[in-house]
């Protein structure tokens, strides 16, 4: 194959995988709209639930919502920030929408405090540059 050949093949492989992301990140996007749509729903429906079941479903749902779009975000942006913020989120929604035993509840608070140390004192400059 001539070189020529070779590097526009090669340009093409390198290519795909953002494509590929592309395409992943608007069928979440789609998805969110449907979520989003469901946590209307929720919200207008109070119907014959306790106000409890009403308010982790309402929860759930919305933390699901908030956590796609976050990981679209990740997709988009390629930033460890970005990371570790849809790792943030999912943890925290186990924490506020869950029922977990006390000691998972604090691993979970220590392992969110480990992710904010590590993006107050790892991160540089450029770990933000592509949010931008």
């Amino acid at each position: 194959m001539p070189v020529n050949k070779r590097e526009k093949w090669h340009n093409t492989v390198l290519r795909m995988p953002v494509f590929l992301e592309k395409i992943v990140a608007v069928l979440l996007l789609i998805g969110v709209v449907y979520g989003i749509f469901n946590l209307i729903l929720a919200v207008v429906d109070f119907g014959g639930t306790s106000f409890d079941v009403y308010i982790e479903n309402l929860m759930s749902t919305a933390f699901s919502v908030i956590i796609v779009i976050e990981f679209i975000r990740m997709l988009i942006r390629h930033s460890m920030n970005t990371v570790v913020e849809v790792l943030i989120f999912a943890i925290a929604r186990g924490l506020v929408a869950g029922h977990e035993k006390p000691l998972n509840a604090l691993i979970s608070i220590i392992a969110i405090a480990i992710l904010l140390a590590c993006r107050k004192f790892l991160f540089h400059d450029f770990d933000f540059e592509e949010e931008i």
